[in-house]
């Protein structure tokens, strides 16, 4: 039998930005500038398929 422990000094202590830093914010800016200048481009990409096509999957699937 194998007995491990944490230590409670460090377990369940939240750490003051821990996994963001300022960098991380400048980062952020950036991806979101770059969503920006793409979103037209990515919603001309998104397609509805027609009735066919949704039933011509479902029969597919449902003969497996």
């Amino acid at each position: 039998m194998t007995k491990t422990s944490t230590s409670k000094t460090s377990a369940n202590l939240p750490l003051q930005n821990m996994f963001q830093s300022s960098t991380d914010n400048e980062s952020d800016a950036e991806i979101n500038l770059f969503y920006d200048q793409i979103k037209n481009k990515l919603d001309s990409l998104m397609k509805s398929p027609s009735d066919d096509i949704i039933n011509n999957i479902l029969a597919y699937s449902k003969t497996k």
